[in-house]
């Protein structure tokens, strides 16, 4: 398959989710997420300045404890990192109580369960100069995702696509639609990765729902796994993690993916196998992960401090190198390697993120729309097949 079948700027009409499910841990492999280290009880302490212990709980590889090594140590900080499985594994430790937290992050998405829960501080963005209109690429500076009630709440500081990654030399024609992948040659060669909440508005999408969603009814629900069936009869398996799906490929048990990481592709190729991502002419899915300051955050001046190194522009590079995810600070992009920078056209990314807008959850509560629990609910009949 051409380069020209891997356009990375062909985002356009996405519907893009992904508030849930561990990304990195997906990636990494499901042994990752049991992973991390007890939280310190909470005891409140009077904080002045950078240094101390700084409690914070991330994706796994993202506490940015070698990325900004020097800097930690530097400003005599300790990181006392816990590694999250899922977004409700920060939930639950706020909402348990007795726990300190210093800073964690949240998934798009769930800006609406925290602003109701109220387990969010204010964040002075004075106190992290580089996060300015300037250096931030548009879509992830402002917005409801982070700001409401007047005040800022979440900080966006890192991003990635998911969408269809295939075998290209398994693939006997281009594959520039979903619908490409009911061909013969995918019967029984396609994998779904377990992860709800990246497929769920491409199914939308693809069924031609991904304008209303989150908020489709009970009726349209119905109809899109009806009309995602076909795809269930193409699957040879689930996929419980993006490292799976990237041994699949390695294993040859697979042609394809409905929809995984873009950095898909560097994990096989490690491997010795050549894959290739597509954004087909639905769109792919898009998420955001934004840090956010705990209500029990007691050394606040270092948080504030390390949100701020976490978009310094080489922190944001080497991130983006070893978690294979995309950057948010412009200046980034000049210091990332070659292989990362590829998996996202950043000469144009104002454009694309402006034809992907990141949207939420199907709410929790409903008379009028399908509900997050019916949608989990559909999800578990589709992959048992009815």
């Amino acid at each position: 398959m051409s380069a020209d079948h891997r356009d990375p700027t062909g985002l356009s009409g996405i519907s893009p989710l992904n508030p849930h499910l561990s990304r990195r841990a997906l990636m990494l492999g499901a042994a990752a997420v049991a992973a991390g280290a007890t939280l310190a009880r909470w005891v409140p302490e009077a904080r002045a300045a950078v240094g101390g212990q700084l409690d914070i709980m991330t994706w796994e590889g993202y506490t940015l404890q070698n990325e900004a090594a020097q800097w930690i140590k530097q400003n005599n900080l300790r990181v006392n990192a816990s590694i999250m499985g899922s977004q409700d594994d920060v939930t639950a430790k706020l909402m348990g109580g007795g726990v300190r937290l210093d800073l964690s992050e949240y998934s798009n998405g769930y800006n609406e369960l925290y602003k109701g829960l109220g387990l969010l501080k204010p964040i002075d963005v004075a106190q992290v100069p580089n996060y300015n209109p300037t250096d931030i690429i548009s879509r992830f500076y402002d917005g409801d995702m982070w700001f409401w009630d007047g005040q800022r709440f979440g900080i966006p500081w890192t991003w990635g696509v998911d969408t269809i990654v295939i075998n290209p030399q398994e693939v006997k024609e281009p594959v520039t639609s979903f619908k490409d992948l009911l061909r013969p040659e995918f019967k029984g060669r396609l994998t779904f990765l377990d992860n709800p909440l990246t497929v769920w508005p491409l199914a939308a999408k693809v069924t031609g729902h991904g304008d209303k969603f989150p908020n489709v009814s009970r009726e349209d629900l119905a109809d899109i796994w009806e009309q995602m069936m076909p795809y269930r009869e193409q699957c040879r398996t689930f996929a419980s993690s993006n490292g799976d799906v990237a041994s699949l490929f390695v294993a040859k048990e697979i042609s394809a993916c409905f929809c995984t990481w873009t950095a898909a592709t560097l994990q096989t190729a490690k491997q010795g196998v050549k894959t290739e991502y597509v954004f087909p002419k639905e769109g792919g899915a898009v998420w955001a992960d934004a840090w956010f300051i705990p209500v029990t955050s007691v050394n606040v001046e270092s948080a504030l401090a390390f949100i701020n190194q976490a978009l310094d522009p080489q922190v944001q590079a080497e991130m983006s190198k070893a978690a294979s995810s995309a950057v948010v600070n412009r200046k980034a992009v000049q210091y990332m390697d070659a292989a990362t920078r590829s998996l996202f056209d950043y000469e144009r990314i104002d454009e694309v993120l402006q034809q992907s807008p990141l949207k939420g959850q199907p709410p929790r509560e409903s008379e009028l729309y399908a509900t997050y629990d019916d949608w989990l609910q559909a999800w578990a009949s589709f992959r048992a097949g009815f």
